[in-house]
Parts: C-alpha cells; sequence; structure tokens
C-alpha cells in the first residue's frame, strides 16, 4: 500500500489502490492507541459488515483504514468511511 493513493474523511485514513481483481478488499490497522481489545474489535466488526453490504458499490480496489484517534473520540465511524467511499468512486471513476 506504499504506492496507494491516501485520503482522511473525519477520524479515518484511507489508503487506497486499484486492483487486479474483480472484487474489493478491505484491511485494517487498528493500534492499541486506539482503545482495548473489545473496542478494536467492535470497531472492525462494525467496519466489516458496512463494506459487506457496500462491496458491489465500489470499484476493485484494496482499502486500508486506520482510525486517527482513540475510541472515545470517534463518533460515527461508518458514516466516515461512506463518505470515503464515495470520494473514492469518484476519483477512480
Amino acid at each position: 500500500m506504499r504506492r496507494g493513493r491516501r485520503l482522511r474523511v473525519g477520524p479515518l485514513r484511507i489508503t487506497y489502490r486499484l486492483n487486479q481483481m474483480d472484487h474489493s478488499r478491505l484491511g485494517f490497522a487498528v493500534s492499541r492507541k486506539y482503545g482495548n481489545a473489545v473496542q478494536r474489535n467492535r470497531l472492525k466488526r462494525q467496519l466489516r459488515e458496512l463494506f459487506r453490504c457496500q462491496d458491489d458499490a465500489l470499484p476493485a480496489v484494496d482499502l486500508l483504514v486506520i482510525p486517527a484517534v482513540p475510541a472515545a473520540q470517534m463518533d460515527a465511524p461508518a458514516d466516515h468511511l461512506r463518505k470515503a467511499w464515495a470520494l473514492i468512486r469518484q476519483r477512480v471513476g
């Protein structure tokens, strides 16, 4: 993902890159600075489910999601991820 394009939407940093597959892939890099294991896993579970429901609407890209703020400061990460997907669709086409 070093060659990927980066964007920041609210408290999420997202790196994306076109892939040669016919589907999108999602990855997370959630450090312990975000919160305890329960908070980290909850964030990943919520965003994975959103990704699963929206996968057809995305172009074939690899996504890496990194929260930039601790869990106590995070509000509605799903909304921020939806905004990021809209930006990615505009940029990629």
